[in-house]
């Protein structure tokens, strides 16, 4: 076995080095606006795909035969407690009475409108954040950090990746809803699903047997996001081919040795939890310390103010506080994106880099500027050296 993901933690710091620096600032501003606006993490679009849209759709209908456009209220749920006094509904169950009231006196067509609309709006806010992420990768293929080119060369590749990811997400999500299901047949009422009282028919073996088919099912989506997101893309790049040519591809590579794959999971494991940690202390020192200016900014302002109240209860005072947060918030995001660009730019490479390893030809990375050839004797011009 080749340890192409062990060999690939290396390689990624090579090219990590050699795609940052020497520092410029366009090009560092470019590929932060690129981490802060790309799909990526562990399972990147599928966690912004639409995997909720056919339950969000079935649950409209289920609101509209539940409460008629024309109903005037709605039953308040009581609870009662266990020594079996009834109390009065919470503060909480009152808003939700008040909110289902007045959504249930909107329109039918009015509600599926706005729901159709925000999830039209979510697909293609996720679409362009897949396709930054192709644009972040024909960066590392070419060493020029562009946005609006490669954005609209790569975006009906985006399109594609971002469907293929998007019915991962929603069939990783459909076991979990099923087995809800089993467990609890009012839960098919909350999630919107028209169908309950399984477990009234499935025995305890049953349900067990229901439950590990369904996360078997699950963690096989989860996988194949996965692999899509981290190989299928970057191949999709390097070779200008679509989802399903990059998936063939990868396949053929990855299929005779599985073990490799478990390895390169294993340690991309460790490298992003690493990463995790190192943005993780890098926003809490940067917080800390541009909020203690700010807090010696705000007690600075409060004094010709006439003291800290007047910060609220004065439009200067507001004035004051609004810009010393903004700047903060300001100071916080310079601190800490330079953090975030090396720290994601090196889990991408990583994940390129094992790619590479596995099939060089599939791999959007720019390989290392080889070697100056060394000059002999008989090379020599005429006169030098003599």
């Amino acid at each position: 076995m080749n340890w192409y993901a062990v060999d690939a933690l290396d390689r990624a710091i090579d090219a990590t080095r050699r795609f940052l620096f020497p520092f410029e600032a366009v090009r560092w501003a470019k590929l932060a606006f690129l981490v802060l606006v790309m799909a990526g993490g562990t399972a990147g679009a599928s966690r912004a795909g639409p995997s909720g849209l056919g339950v969000s759709v079935a649950g409209v209908g289920l609101w509209a035969e539940t409460f008629p456009a024309g109903v005037e209220s709605v039953p308040t749920v009581t609870r009662s407690t266990p020594t079996g006094v009834g109390t009065t509904p919470s503060e909480v169950e009152r808003v939700i009475a008040r909110t289902v009231e007045r959504v249930a006196g909107l329109d039918d067509a009015l509600v599926v409108a706005v729901v159709v609309g925000a999830l039209t709006v979510g697909v293609a806010l996720a679409a362009c954040s897949v396709a930054f992420r192709l644009v972040f990768y024909d960066a590392l293929a070419t060493n020029e950090v562009a946005l609006r080119r490669p954005f609209r060369a790569r975006f009906r590749q985006a399109l594609g990746l971002f469907g293929v990811t998007a019915a991962l997400a929603t069939a990783a999500a459909v076991p979990a809803v099923v087995f809800a299901v089993a467990l609890d047949p009012e839960a098919a009422l909350l999630l919107g699903v028209p169908i309950g009282g399984l477990s009234e028919e499935l025995s305890t073996f049953g349900v067990v047997v229901l439950g590990g088919f369904c996360a078997v099912f699950a963690a096989i989506c989860v996988l194949a996001s996965r692999l899509t997101f981290e190989l299928v893309s970057p191949t999709m790049v390097a070779r200008e081919t679509g989802v399903l040519g990059a998936w063939r591809r990868v396949w053929s590579s990855v299929r005779g040795s599985p073990l490799d794959v478990v390895v390169y999971l294993a340690i991309h494991a460790v490298v992003a939890a690493g990463v995790g940690f190192v943005q993780a202390v890098a926003v809490t020192v940067a917080g800390g310390v541009v909020g203690a200016v700010a807090l010696v900014a705000l007690v600075l302002a409060a004094v010709p103010l006439g003291g800290l109240g007047a910060l609220a209860g004065t439009t200067a005072g507001g004035v004051v506080l609004v810009a010393v947060l903004g700047c903060a918030v300001a100071a916080t995001a310079a601190l800490v994106l330079p953090v975030l660009v090396v720290t994601r730019t090196y889990l991408i490479s990583y994940e390129v880099s094992t790619l590479a390893g596995i099939d060089p030809e599939s791999a959007p990375l720019r390989s290392s500027p080889p070697a100056p050839k060394p000059v002999t004797s008989d090379e020599r011009e005429p006169g030098v050296g003599s």
